[in-house]
């Protein structure tokens, strides 16, 4: 007998009648009842103003009329027509809802005159799949014909997006309600295998918390514990053989959208100690995002698992997905833990992240396409990266894009291994680097998207736009419906109002609603549906007076929430206070302990400094300071030019009876900058009384100078006697030897030849003054020929000297005077 009634239920194509046309009558039936009470209702005039005055008719026909219109919009959902007849907005009256309900009626009959037409041969099936593709121009760049691209590569410049006509919502399938509210996630995991705390004690909260209250609360995880002392297996520490993957085409393919099938998927996994995993995922018509493919490879196996069709069926992957032996191989597997999280349930237990790896390799590119190239030769075709994953049943392009980006992922992993144990240490650091962070991606907490009152001020921000007050205000009542518009039809917000959009509407301020749709191109459909709620946005904007714009201080990330702050890094100056944020905790009045007691600037005692400085620097400008007898010539002359430099804040300190470069740099015969010590005397004030006399200037001889050629060769005879005394100036040593010897002999012949004249026996008096009355003609004077006669002023004669090496006091009369010269030694 039960086999008779699934027979009947099979040939039955609508449950609970034999064939379409008795589903039509009964459905005609129906319509024609509703609309005969319809009929009986009071109309609308006297009649209806006297029935609903009472309170009991009035409560009948609202509740009747919600329940009504919940119906039809439950119709319009299913149909993918775009409307909204339960809205108790004031801008959507009745008029506007007769629009949608003659639109969707207009959409409806289409759609059944177009399955008619196909049903009866009229018109042929149009293909579901849209494939438009996207190319950008070429650059016409002349290149050499080493430089161009071999023609055999295939072109990776080509985008192409797969969609379908009617794509159906898979929300609409989901047996649970998507929870799109503005409070904290609750984990979807109902069972917790392979643990070692229970779901309960992993999942307690703390008795101070109040969910509701805090909408930034995040639950634990609940294989938090599980991670902290999760340890690596030993297999996964040895170094072994990569085995290399079959071809796409010899490995089997099994796509898994039953729970039947499901079972026997993980009855293979168990058997694996190494299984790759990938998700496919969309996120343009959806709130939160859905996660649409799952893919798992094995070394024999490729799967593909439908996870819209088993949303709520996927908790037993649990067992292999914690099982701690069981080493999963995830490429950037951020979004993929959350969205696992979320959507699955599913949380991962020992897991190898394959981006991570390539991170710690130092590769050139991180990406999947790359690790492929590099390991495999194998170059992938990313051209459908921007495919609509929701598509049912899948084209067979869609399946072998995503069956590829696991199914070379296990050998990746192996060769990626033997590379991390081979640059390692022998306490295989580098391999146990890439499985730390791999198990901090695994502890992440998916948290939702939370909406505050300030949430528009981080577009603003970002945005770098001006705007005053009424502009701020459209900003943020545009902001605030999208968001709620959002949540309750499911849709992304950039599917509502792209934020270019809400910014240039919120900017310009279109008085007319026919400029809010010169503000959007395209034009959203849910902009065109709540036109008239949006213009009384920008209308309230207008009127509003305005203010002075007063936006709160941005809250800058501390130094332990920096992205960018890595404490370790080798670039990071411990004085750069850029990523620290002004806080209360830090102190604001310095360490006394860290002052110095005495300065260092006009002495050396340094007992009062903490940190010690050093006496000799551990690397100098010039080498280290060595013995000059050991020196060569060279290091010599540069040590003592390396003396006379001395520092500008040095040379004018007082001396502290220390020998000093500036001392030594004197003793060498360098050139030095003068001490600033010689002080400018006042001018004393004249005594009282009769002035002195003159004194006579002391006739005794003084001790004769000695010549200029008396001094060189004193200065050459000290060179020939003290070699450790460096002249700066290069001497004749450095020329060739042949020259040398022949200036050495002629210089002792001079010296041998030359005869100093003796000053100490010149009469010295006639350089002498003496008094004006007494000895006048004593005194040679060489223009006493020029002396007029009378009060005449004598001055220097107009004739012009001949050219020689005689004193410009020399003259000679040219008329035949007389001749004056300097008098003879005596």
């Amino acid at each position: 007998m039960s086999a008779n009634n699934e027979n009947d239920e099979k040939s039955e194509p609508i449950a609970g009648f034999q064939d379409v046309n008795a589903f039509t009558q009964q459905a005609l039936k129906s319509v024609v009842q509703a609309t005969r009470v319809s009929n009986n209702l009071p109309a609308a005039g006297d009649d209806y103003d006297y029935y609903s005055s009472f309170q009991g008719v009035r409560d009948i026909l609202d509740i009747e009329g919600k329940r009504v219109l919940n119906i039809i919009q439950n119709v319009l959902r299913y149909h993918n027509v775009k409307g909204n007849m339960t809205s108790s907005s004031e801008a959507t009256d009745l008029d506007d809802k007769f629009d949608v309900l003659m639109d969707a009626n207009d959409h409806i009959l289409e759609k059944v005159g177009s399955f008619l037409d196909e049903s009866a041969g009229l018109k042929k099936k149009e293909e579901n799949l849209i494939i438009a593709t996207a190319t950008p121009k070429a650059k016409l760049t002349s290149t050499a014909s080493w430089n161009k691209k071999s023609s055999g590569s295939p072109s990776i410049s080509e985008y192409k997006l797969l969609t379908a006509r009617n794509i159906q919502r898979p929300q609409v399938k989901f047996r649970d309600k998507i929870d799109n509210e503005n409070r904290p996630f609750v984990p979807r995991i109902t069972e917790k295998p392979n643990a070692l705390k229970s779901l309960e004690e992993s999942l307690k909260l703390p008795d101070d918390v109040n969910m509701l209250e805090d909408p930034d609360f995040v639950y634990p995880h609940p294989y938090k514990y599980e991670l902290s002392v999760l340890k690596p297996t030993d297999r996964q520490l040895q170094d072994t053989e990569p085995l290399k993957p079959r071809l796409v085409e010899d490995t089997p393919l099994t796509f898994v959208s039953t729970v039947i099938e499901l079972s026997s998927v993980i009855d293979k996994l168990r058997k694996e100690h190494i299984v790759a995993v990938d998700l496919e995922h969309h996120s343009y018509r959806s709130f939160q995002g859905i996660t649409c493919l799952m893919q798992i490879s094995t070394a024999t196996d490729d799967f593909l698992i439908d996870t819209l069709a088993l949303r709520n069926d996927l908790s037993p992957l649990n067992e292999i997905f914690t099982h701690p032996a069981v080493v999963k191989v995830f490429h950037g597997a951020d979004s993929d833990i959350d969205w696992l999280q979320r959507d699955l349930g599913l949380y991962v237990v020992n897991m190898f992240d394959t981006g991570q790896a390539a991170r710690v390799l130092n590769h050139s590119r991180f990406s999947l396409a790359h690790l492929m190239e590099h390991y495999c030769d194998v170059i992938t075709d990313k051209q459908y990266q921007l495919a609509d994953w929701r598509i049912r049943p899948l084209p067979a392009e869609l399946m072998k894009y995503a069956r590829e980006d696991t199914h070379y992922l296990t050998y990746i992993y192996q060769r990626m291994k033997q590379e991390l144990l081979a640059r390692g240490n022998d306490q295989k650091n580098l391999l146990l680097s890439v499985l730390q962070r791999s198990t901090e991606i695994c502890a992440k907490v998916y948290k939702k998207q939370v909406f505050k009152e300030d949430s528009y001020l981080e577009l603003y921000r970002k945005s770098k736009k001006v705007f005053n007050s009424r502009q701020l205000q459209a900003l943020q009542k545009l902001y605030q419906w999208r968001d709620k518009l959002a949540r309750q039809e499911d849709e992304s917000t950039g599917y509502v109002l792209p934020n270019h959009m809400i910014l240039q509407i919120a900017d310009i301020l279109p008085r007319e609603q026919q400029g809010i749709f010169a503000c959007c191109n395209p034009i959203p459909p849910l902009v065109r549906q709540f036109l008239p709620e949006i213009h009384s946005f920008i209308l309230e904007a207008r009127e509003a007076p305005l203010l002075k714009v007063s936006l709160p201080q941005e809250k800058k990330p501390s130094v332990y929430q920096h992205p960018r702050y890595d404490p370790a890094h080798l670039l990071n100056c411990p004085h750069d206070s850029s990523h620290i944020t002004d806080s209360q905790d830090l102190p604001t009045i310095p360490d006394v302990s860290m002052v110095t007691k005495s300065s260092m600037l006009y002495g050396t005692n340094n007992s009062g400094l903490i940190v010690r400085v050093k006496a000799k620097p551990l690397l100098t400008a010039f080498g280290d300071k060595r013995d000059k007898r050991a020196a060569s010539k060279g290091q010599r002359m540069a040590a003592a030019l390396a003396s006379s430099f001395l520092s500008p804040y040095t040379m004018f300190l007082p001396d502290t009876g220390a020998p000093s470069a500036e001392s030594e740099a004197q003793s060498l015969g360098s050139w030095t900058l003068k001490k600033h010590t010689v002080k400018r005397k006042r001018s004393p004030t004249p005594p009282k009384g009769p002035l002195p006399k003159k004194l006579k200037p002391d006739p005794t001889p003084e001790k004769p100078d000695l010549s200029i050629r008396e001094i060189n060769a004193q200065q050459r005879q000290k060179e020939h006697q003290n070699e450790g005394v460096v002249n700066l100036r290069i001497t004749d040593d450095d020329k060739p030897q042949k020259k040398k010897k022949k200036k050495e002999k002629r210089e002792k012949q001079q010296d041998a030849e030359f005869a100093a004249f003796d000053y100490s026996q010149a009469d010295k008096n006639i350089f002498l003054g003496g008094d004006s009355k007494k000895k006048k003609h004593d005194v040679f004077n060489p223009y006493a020929s020029l002396k007029g006669k009378g009060n005449q002023k004598v001055g220097r004669s107009n004739q012009s000297f001949a050219r020689s090496q005689k004193s410009h006091s020399y003259k000679q009369d040219g008329k035949g005077g007389k001749q004056n010269s300097w008098p003879k030694k005596k």
